[in-house]
């Protein structure tokens, strides 16, 4: 109908064929592939299809750069993307190659600006997953790099957030704390074995400035609890 190919011109053009057809396209194009891992019901999601994909800019970007393609990951093809490239939350951005790699890897709703800027980073080499965590295996310990990592792997790749956590606090120059450093700080910090748990006790002083002191126990309490 008319209003459909209306619809797909307003927005990202999004493949209809199934992931092995998709993958080929890619591949054949030598063009990366940008998959929409959703599920119906969640907010973010249905916010990104409307403020989001459907702006000039990033379906101009989107359109020129990747092959598109977005999969509900209750249906059937969906579960089993899920489970292959461990999808937990949701919207899920993987940016993937021909040989099906993951290079690149977001999570959740993310304004105009941020959405361009994740689509240009996808497809710089010296961000691709594989390279970055060559570049954190070195010991780089620059705190942007750091924080990129915790960032953008938080929920799709804990455990290598939480290392690069640990580096993150033990490198720390500045005994100052932010609230967002508190946050990240319990967010990876989950038994008295953890380095940051030897963070969290050491700069109690100056995280009681930013959690009151009862919540601060009542944490670590919990961490030794647990």
């Amino acid at each position: 109908s008319t209003s459909a190919v209306l619809f797909s011109q307003e927005s990202i053009q999004f493949e209809k064929d199934n992931f092995a057809k998709i993958l080929e396209k890619a591949k054949k194009q030598n063009k990366l592939i940008f998959l929409d891992a959703y599920a119906s019901w969640c907010g973010p999601c249905k916010m990104m299809d409307k403020n989001i994909f459907t702006k000039n800019s990033v379906k101009e970007y989107y359109n020129a750069h990747f092959i598109n393609a977005k999969i509900d990951i209750e249906k059937v093809e969906g579960v089993t993307i899920a489970k292959k490239y461990n999808v937990r939350a949701y919207p899920t951005y993987l940016f993937i190659n021909g040989k099906g790699e993951v290079v690149h890897k977001a999570v959740g709703y993310f304004e105009e600006n941020q959405f361009l800027d994740l689509g240009k980073n996808a497809q710089n080499p010296n961000n691709n997953i594989e390279a970055i965590k060559k570049r954190f295996d070195e010991g780089e310990s620059n705190p942007e790099f750091l924080k990129n990592i915790i960032n953008t792997n938080y929920s799709s790749d804990y455990d290598f957030a939480k290392k690069a956590s640990e580096r993150y606090f033990s490198t720390k120059k500045n005994p100052d704390i932010s609230k967002d450093e508190v946050g990240i700080l319990m967010f990876f910090t989950q038994s008295p074995n953890d380095a940051n748990y030897q963070y969290f006790i050491k700069n109690k002083n100056e995280i009681i400035k930013i959690l009151p002191e009862d919540k601060y126990l009542l944490f670590d309490n919990q961490v030794k609890l647990s």
